[in-house]
């Protein structure tokens, strides 16, 4: 055994899926991170006769009830520490709600990483897994937040630390302890890595929540991170056989097949795949990419 809620709505969805190869990068991460927030939530003016928390010289208006004031936390804000005050008034005023208060949590950690994650400093890095270690400690009854507490122990170790070994570790700990956990979207959702492959397509399939797990995405990054092709497989295997049908299982086919690792046994899981329904067109032309260049090479180590 290697040494574990809420999704986009269908407007985004389709916006993103209609432009992916069409928009630059950049102009999709703003896309992503200012305009995909969820339909549902609705913004909640200060009335005439509002009520304000002050957090950190900020006011912050209070709402009736945890609903509002949570979602109030998921407006759109110009400023990072009025979105880290609205936050942390949350969580003072509805201490009782516990897992929103553990939401409230992993936003805040996230914002550790400033404005824009990609310029983080390595001390910043360090906050933020920090604030997720103490939350692993505090909301370690709900499952759903340690896990994607520990991914993005993950992602920051492996994607912005560039320490993949302490990466793949926690990953490792994430597909261990958490086999059954759906993944949620719900921001701060860890993008760069679920959303952009190494060629900057976004994998539009994992997009749907259904039959998408925290320790399928922690396979495929120890997959993509690892430089041991044992420890690779190793990783694959188990996506193969206990998510077949998770939407990671195609991306971690295009990448087993790319890294050449056990070639022969990789190929026939391919083409089995290709058979079946499991993801999207895309993907499934990847693979086949990756099937016709190892057939063109003649083969793989």
């Amino acid at each position: 055994m290697l040494d574990r809620s809420c999704r986009p709505q269908s407007t985004c969805k389709k916006i993103l899926f209609c432009l992916y190869r069409n928009v630059p990068m950049w102009l999709l991460l703003f896309l992503i991170f200012t305009g995909c927030n969820d339909s549902s939530i609705q913004q909640y003016p200060p009335a005439e006769n509002q009520k304000f928390l002050e957090i950190d010289e900020i006011k912050v208006p209070v709402f009736n009830t945890a609903e509002e004031q949570l979602n109030y936390t998921r407006s759109w804000f110009a400023e990072t520490q009025d979105k880290r005050a609205a936050l942390r008034a949350f969580r003072r005023l509805y201490p009782e709600e516990k897992k929103s208060s553990g939401v409230a949590a992993l936003e805040l950690a996230y914002l550790q990483l400033g404005n824009d994650f990609r310029f983080a400093l390595e001390h910043d890095c360090f906050a933020a897994i920090k604030d997720y270690r103490e939350i692993l400690m505090e909301y370690q009854e709900f499952d759903a937040i340690s896990a994607k507490a520990l991914w993005y122990i993950g992602w920051i170790y492996a994607n912005l630390l560039n320490d993949k070994e302490k990466g793949i570790d926690h990953y490792v700990e994430l597909a261990n302890k958490y086999p059954a956990e759906q993944v949620s979207l719900l921001p701060p959702a860890p993008w760069v890595s679920i959303i952009y492959e190494a060629d900057e397509t976004i994998n539009t399939a994992l997009y749907n929540q259904q039959m998408n797990h925290w320790a399928a995405l922690a396979l495929l990054e120890i997959l993509k991170h690892s430089e041991d092709g044992e420890q690779a497989w190793q990783a694959f295997d188990t996506l193969w056989q206990k998510y077949r049908q998770d939407k990671a299982t195609g991306f971690a086919l295009k990448v087993i097949l790319k890294k050449r690792v056990q070639v022969e046994k990789a190929l026939a899981r391919a083409r089995q795949y290709m058979e079946k329904d499991f993801s999207n067109v895309h993907i499934l032309g990847d693979i086949q990419k990756e099937i016709n260049a190892i057939a063109g090479s003649g083969g793989g180590a």
